[in-house]
């Protein structure tokens, strides 16, 4: 090319359309399926050992509420759930980042952000004690308190602060997000449609919980869609795990 010749200009890359309403539902699916099959491994490479090492001693009831198996499972299964929507998002031609959403948000997002949660959890909080309720659910208690007699307290607090707030993110707020508010439900129905899956893997709550959450995540939702970042709702369900642990450590200590 000689000196005078004009610069090549290359077209702009194109970003593909995310994946729609069907492979979105798809690819979600077999997330919470590797995230199940890791989880069901664990347990039950947890229920052999137990049986080869110290045979009757296991409570099998008491497993659903146990604090350390709980917190274990979740921070071994979280990689495979966070590995399936950042595997869909590159078979999309998709930076797995940008996917995701996982882009820092503005700094008054964050402090709306926080501002909106605190008076959600904190009008929650107040109805719940006016239906004469326990704010602290039995199963949080009792996971709390199992954790802690069997000295797990901060492997607990990082699955229910770190992990589980990362992986539920990525997948409901971050990758299902993506595709559902592109396609047909537009943005109203995937915020609906995140919060209402998210709240269905609470399935270990009763029904006034599962309300409560199903808010929570309107809420996370809404700010996914007005900050565009999916960081901004990993901290904030950081936060209200944060301050579930804080309530449960409270709770059991008054019991004590």
């Amino acid at each position: 090319m000689s000196p005078d010749s004009p610069a090549v200009t290359l077209p702009p890359a194109i970003t593909p359309p995310p994946w729609g309403l069907l492979g979105t539902i798809a690819w979600g699916a077999l997330g919470v399926c590797a995230w199940f099959a890791v989880q069901f491994a664990v347990i039950i490479a947890v229920i052999a050992w137990y049986e080869t090492t110290a045979p009757g001693i296991l409570d099998m009831p008491k497993m659903a509420n146990d604090g350390f198996l709980l917190a274990f499972v979740t921070i071994i299964a979280a990689p495979a759930w966070i590995g399936v929507s950042v595997l869909a998002a590159r078979r999309r031609k998709w930076r797995a980042r940008g996917y995701l959403a996982l882009v820092a948000p503005r700094r008054g997002g964050v402090a709306l952000g926080v501002l909106f949660l605190a008076i959600l959890l904190v009008a929650s909080d107040l109805f719940t004690l006016l239906l004469g309720r326990e704010v602290v659910p039995g199963f949080m208690r009792d996971a709390y308190r199992s954790a802690q007699n069997s000295g797990a307290l901060a492997l607990f607090f990082c699955a229910v602060v770190i992990v589980a707030p990362i992986s539920e993110e990525i997948a409901f707020r971050g990758f299902l997000f993506r595709g559902l508010s592109a396609s047909w439900l537009g943005v109203s129905g995937a915020i609906i449609a995140t919060s209402a899956g998210w709240t269905a893997m609470h399935v270990q709550y009763d029904a006034f919980t599962l309300t409560q959450i199903f808010l929570i995540g309107l809420l996370l939702g809404w700010i996914r869609w007005a900050s565009g970042s999916t960081l901004l709702t990993i901290l904030l369900h950081m936060l209200a795990n944060l301050v579930a642990c804080i309530q449960a450590a409270i709770k059991v200590a008054s019991m004590a």
